[in-house]
């Protein structure tokens, strides 16, 4: 990698849209494991739909 290529890499900031937690807990026979991310699991829903549209604009804005 060129110089200049790390030079203008390190220049970009990306700002990434905020992703929100739930507060979803399972218990795996006492295990209690959080999955703050499960929403995003309903491919379907609104919310998960706008969240993959703001990263899609934040890749390919980059990759271009």
């Amino acid at each position: 990698m060129t110089p200049l290529l790390m030079t203008l890499m390190l220049a970009q900031t990306l700002t990434y849209p905020p992703t929100h937690k739930s507060d979803v807990v399972d218990d795996y026979h006492g295990t209690r494991v959080a999955d703050p991310y499960r929403w995003l699991e309903d491919v379907d829903s609104p919310e998960t739909r706008a969240w993959v549209e703001a990263q899609n604009r934040i890749t390919f804005a980059y990759l271009e």
